[in-house]
Formats: structure tokens, C-alpha cells, sequence
């Protein structure tokens, strides 16, 4: 992966970009792969992707990295000032802006001309939570209430997601459970946004985020068995506990149920057979 971190002074250099894509979703919603088939598609090999954007409307002074594809290649191109970086995907590379864990505004300006266009990647929401709630377990410094607190958080993102899914015409959503089971729906969602493709395997699994929650070991996304990641925490009781929450909560289940009506029917199974019990310490009782 070829990654140029931001240059911590810089001055925005010169840069004319051809299409523009804005994409938006919440961490593990399968984005990088969305986007690194957007960048292999790129018309005539040249893109450039600016990933995890701090301010949507400041990519080249809030970028986290810096991806740039040459002829359908990666360059090297680290340690280069972020006008050299940039000038070695030619003129009007296809410009890709990501952001994480925000959602596209209504009344967004455009960046650099009128004829960009905005994404939104998201997932089934078992899967999503599933995902989610394993990476953080991965995390020592978080005890149980901090995690919940990190999942309840993303849900009021997660949401926001659903309603503008449903209701943004100016928005192209990318529904990742369908994008991994169907080239179909891969060349439909690409061609939604201007792209020919040409090339619409799975690709390898990027390694932003370290990879999969469940199988970092894995290379090859087509063995990913991303579509099952919520029966993998099955007896998890904090996975039961989130999902009592999510059952209660009338804003949430009914949208879960108007995107996802096999989600919405597991979610009240499992948070009633989550079979929660507390034990609390002697000097507690």
C-alpha cells in the first residue's frame, strides 16, 4: 500500500482534478474495497485517493494519506511534496475524497467544480455492528462501557446513513452486502457514477484499519466471509446488549426494518435469546 503521509506544512498546490467522487461512510462498511475498485476502474489508469479526510471540504490540507495510481499502477511516491505527489497521476486524474464516520451535508459547496458527485457506502446492520464491535474488542484500552458507548454513538451516525440511502436523490448509495455478491451490481453502482468498468473482481483486501475485524490473515476479499459476521458474535453478551438497545429504539428498528427486514426479525431473535446475566463483584451486592 502505498500511502504519503500529509506534509504537516504545505501549501495547496495547483491542482485540476477530473471527476470528482465525495464518499462518505462509517468505518467498517467495506469502503477501501468500494474504493479501491473505483480506483482500479479509473478512466485511463490515473486517480488520485485522498483518504480520511478530516474536513470534507479540505482534502488537500486534511488528508490522513495519499493514494496515487499511475497507467492503472501505484506510484511511489513518498516523501515528495504534495504537489510533486500529485502531479504523478497526470492532469485530470480521477479525484477520489473519503470520509469516515461523517455523512454527506445537504447544502456540501463543491471542492473543485460542479460536476462532482457523492457516494455513500454502508452495510446490512448486523454485519456492520458485528464488525464494528469486534475491532474495538481489539482494543485493550476500552473496557465494556466505553465500547458501548463507541457503538451506540456510531448507531446515531448509522441512522443518518439509512435515512439518506433512502432519500437523497443526489446521492449514490453503495450497499456493500450487495456489492460483494453480485459483479452486477459492482458495473451498476460504477457506471452510476460516471465509471466503465472493466475490471470487476473482489480485488486483494486493503490493508487500511488493518484489514478484517474477523480474518486479518486474509488477502484475497473474494474469501472474506463478510456476509456472516453477525453470527460469528451470535452468544456475544455485548453484542446481545446492543441489540436489546437497537430493538428498543423506534427510529433505528424501523428503519433497520424498512432496509433490512431479515436483520430486523434476527435482531429481536437474538436480543431475546441473548441470555444476558450480570455478576456483580461481593462489595456491589
Amino acid at each position: 500500500m502505498n500511502m504519503v503521509l500529509r506534509p504537516v506544512t504545505s501549501v495547496a498546490p495547483d491542482f485540476a482534478p477530473g471527476r470528482v467522487i465525495r464518499v462518505y461512510g462509517m468505518r467498517r462498511s467495506g469502503n477501501h474495497a468500494v474504493l479501491d475498485a473505483f480506483l482500479r476502474n479509473a478512466p485511463g489508469g490515473d486517480a488520485v485517493f485522498f483518504n480520511n479526510c478530516k474536513r470534507a471540504q479540505d482534502p488537500l490540507g486534511s488528508h490522513r494519506s495519499l493514494d496515487i495510481r499511475q497507467g492503472g499502477a501505484k506510484v511511489q511516491a513518498a516523501g515528495l511534496p504534495l504537489g510533486e505527489a500529485l502531479a504523478l497521476a497526470g492532469p485530470t486524474p480521477l479525484t477520489i475524497v473519503s470520509c469516515e464516520d461523517m455523512m454527506p451535508r445537504p447544502d456540501a459547496r463543491a471542492i473543485w467544480h460542479d460536476e462532482e458527485q457523492t457516494v455513500l457506502i454502508y452495510r446490512r446492520f448486523l454485519n456492520w455492528a458485528a464488525s464494528l464491535l469486534q475491532k474495538i474488542k481489539g482494543n485493550s484500552g476500552y473496557g465494556a462501557v466505553e465500547r458501548m458507548r463507541i457503538m451506540t454513538r456510531a448507531c446515531r451516525s448509522y441512522t443518518v446513513a439509512l435515512q439518506i440511502a433512502s432519500g437523497r436523490e443526489d446521492v449514490v448509495p453503495v450497499l456493500y452486502d450487495r456489492w460483494i455478491a453480485s459483479d452486477t451490481y459492482r458495473a451498476d453502482r460504477m457506471a452510476a457514477i460516471g465509471l466503465e468498468p472493466h475490471d470487476l473482481d473482489l480485488g486483494e483486501v486493503q490493508r487500511y484499519g488493518r484489514g478484517s475485524s474477523f480474518q486479518p490473515e486474509v488477502r484475497d476479499a473474494a474469501e472474506l466471509g463478510a456476509d456472516k459476521r453477525a453470527e460469528l458474535l451470535a452468544g456475544d453478551p455485548e453484542f446481545g446488549i446492543l441489540l436489546w438497545l437497537v430493538a428498543h429504539d423506534f427510529e433505528l428498528s424501523e428503519l433497520i426494518a424498512a432496509h433490512f427486514p431479515q436483520d430486523a426479525a434476527r435482531i429481536l431473535q437474538l436480543a431475546e435469546t441473548a441470555g444476558l446475566t450480570f455478576h456483580l463483584p461481593e462489595a456491589g451486592r
